[in-house]
């Protein structure tokens, strides 16, 4: 259970008051992608990305998508400015972002629907929002629904898992930008005994692309539910995830996002997982091997506490996960003269060096350049009570810690969505000649 603390601070996330942070002006044109909030601003704020739409009941409704490169964090604003604070049930949402397209979710106190749907463009030309007609399919959370651009690049998909009451029967509702309108189609499964043991629902975490009109609903404790959505009686297969590892079996963990994520890209659906873990102590000896015991001897000695993050591969048409990396903190290596000043307070003790031993990652998302398999992000802070905490990009294969930023730890509590948004908004951009709010 959360104390009073805890519950006031997440109160303050998720509250529609809450105020977007400053972002730097880029001096050049936006990264090829860059991490976005899961959670939007509730906030009046335009620049060249600003797009509006109407809502169910009439009323203009503005979003605006404020950049920053990635080891910053950039997020979407949502304006109505006929609305107050009070009459949003909660900050809007980013369900999901794929190419050029973003699908938006808001919760209105006083609209006939409640949540709307709302689907952004980034181009070509103006970017422009478009509501999407309800009813809505009844879903366990928004995270439920993917976003299929088609080839064409004006047209999108967007699908809904929504579970029944008998195990592994799952309706597929699906909503085409071509006729306007949802259809539902009824799965079948190709799924395992062993699955359907061991595996009751489905409980998405996200939803991603798997090539063609493949998507697979991601349960980062459980794994990937994946079905062609187009096509006319799609077969629902299933990819269990590896097991948790050792040091992430203790304790309740209210959510998987700290410590595990899925990412597709290049052909290969790639996992990866950070974990809390004991070093082994080098000076330790067994009391097998001694024949007196000193004082010391024979008090415990606490445990020094480091991470470690592993990755694995497969795709859809294998049974079996194969090993990618595994890196140890203690393994990465640190540019001291580039990045001495930016980490004063993780130096090894007795060798004085730059060191990632004293901090604690979480929040693991991987990169989405095509030709950097093995870099991850993830957020550092440090094992002190110290508020102090990072963005870090890390190459896990050669064991190199690429970058870091400072960063503030108020409101994170789900890993960023990586976005390609940027790359098709360099137009607009371009045009107002600044990225910033």
């Amino acid at each position: 259970m959360l104390d009073e603390d805890c519950t006031e601070a997440f109160r303050k996330i998720f509250s529609p008051s809450c105020r977007p942070p400053p972002l730097p002006s880029p001096d050049t044109a936006p990264a090829p992608w860059v991490l976005l909030e899961p959670l939007a601003y509730v906030a009046d704020q335009t620049n060249a990305t600003t797009a509006e739409a109407s809502t169910s009941t009439g009323l203009t409704l503005r979003v605006t998508v404020c950049l920053t490169d990635p080891l910053g964090v950039s997020y979407v604003c949502v304006h109505c400015p006929d609305l107050k604070d009070t009459d949003y049930a909660s900050r809007p949402s980013v369900v999901c972002s794929e190419k050029d397209f973003l699908l938006l979710s808001v919760l209105f106190l006083h609209a006939p629907q409640g949540r709307e749907y709302f689907v952004y463009k980034a181009g070509p030309g103006r970017p422009s929002l478009r509501l999407i007609p309800g009813p809505y399919p009844l879903v366990l959370t928004a995270s439920d629904f993917g976003l299929l651009p088609r080839d064409d690049g004006d047209h999108f998909v967007l699908a809904a898992l929504c579970y029944s009451l008998t195990p592994w029967v799952y309706d597929l509702h699906v909503f085409s930008s071509r006729t306007w309108a949802w259809s539902t189609k009824l799965t079948q499964t190709e799924i395992s005994s062993d699955v359907r043991t061991g595996v009751s629902i489905i409980i998405a975490s996200k939803v991603i692309q798997l090539g063609g009109g493949t998507l697979g609903w991601v349960d980062l404790w459980r794994g990937i539910a994946f079905c062609n959505v187009l096509d006319e009686i799609p077969v629902l297969r299933f990819i269990t995830l590896p097991m948790l590892m050792p040091g992430n079996k203790d304790g309740v963990k209210p959510a998987p996002w700290p410590i595990r994520n899925v990412a597709y890209s290049n052909g290969l659906i790639k996992f990866i997982e950070v974990e809390k873990h004991e070093r082994p102590d080098v000076d330790e000896t067994s009391c097998d091997d001694m024949d007196t015991l000193c004082e010391s001897d024979c008090l415990t000695k606490p445990k020094e506490i480091g991470w470690r993050a592993m990755t694995w591969y497969t795709t859809t048409s294998w049974d079996h996960w194969r090993k990618g990396c595994m890196t140890y903190d203690e393994e990465i290596s640190v540019d001291y003269p580039r990045l001495s000043k930016m980490l004063p307070h993780v130096r090894d003790d007795v060798t004085r060096e730059l060191t990632l031993k004293d901090l604690l990652a979480s929040y693991p998302v991987l990169s989405l350049t095509c030709h950097c398999d093995d870099i991850v992000y993830m957020l550092c802070k440090l094992k002190s009570c110290s508020p102090k905490s990072w963005l870090i990009t890390v190459d896990l294969k050669e064991k190199v810690l690429v970058d870091l930023a400072p960063f503030s730890l108020e409101g994170y509590f789900s890993s960023a969505h990586p976005s390609e948004l940027s790359s098709y908004l360099k137009t607009a951009l371009a045009t107002e000649g600044t990225s910033g709010p």
